[in-house]
């Protein structure tokens, strides 16, 4: 569930908010800043945990597999046209992430980030924010493919890629657990959703 967070004892006005106000806030939950108001998560579920690292996990694996030139982590900030928002899983250009390093830069550009990855927490606030805000927010900042991964009723993905020409998403799959994703953007990877809840 995502709240609008307004703390007298963390802020000094009742917004709108900035990045300063953001970067002040406790580390006891997940915050983000959409048209200047801090947005606060709660800490996610453990099935939500479990899906988000073993999705990280077999990106990761096939980015060195393919010896792609790219960088799967999350949860990652993104700069976007309302502020900044955390996508749960991304892969991120090479070049893009060691440059933020270098930089040490606050939040990755939209054109950095190849896939984001939501994975949705079923009847809270942050589903709509996963189904309708977030792939708009993140067709418009460039991101190129965006997957929404339920757990329920059983573990599917389904992935949406960017109309050629338009800031809007068009969904390609969606893939139930028993069946294999297969893709090769960012990088070559098959994938049962089943998985995503392995431990």
């Amino acid at each position: 569930m995502s709240v609008a967070y307004d703390d007298r004892e963390h802020s000094y006005h009742h917004g709108p908010y900035t990045i300063a106000d953001l970067d002040r806030m406790p580390r006891d939950a997940r915050y983000e800043l959409v048209d200047g108001w801090i947005v606060m998560s709660p800490w996610p579920s453990i099935r939500h945990d479990h899906a988000v690292r073993n999705l990280r996990t077999r990106l990761d694996a096939a980015v060195a597999r393919a010896g792609a030139d790219l960088y799967a982590n999350g949860p990652v900030d993104v700069f976007t046209s309302t502020g900044i928002r955390v996508p749960d899983v991304a892969v991120v250009d090479g070049r893009a992430a060691r440059r933020a390093v270098e930089r040490d830069e606050r939040a990755y550009q939209g054109v950095d980030l190849l896939l984001v990855v939501e994975v949705v927490s079923r009847e809270s606030a942050s589903e709509r924010t996963d189904r309708y805000e977030k792939p708009s927010e993140y067709a418009k900042a460039g991101i190129a493919h965006y997957w929404v991964v339920d757990l329920e009723p059983k573990p599917n993905i389904t992935v949406w890629t960017l109309a050629p020409g338009h800031d809007v998403y068009r969904r390609v799959d969606r893939v139930f657990a028993g069946d294999l994703l297969e893709t090769d953007v960012p990088v070559e990877l098959s994938i049962d959703p089943a998985v995503l809840l392995s431990v």
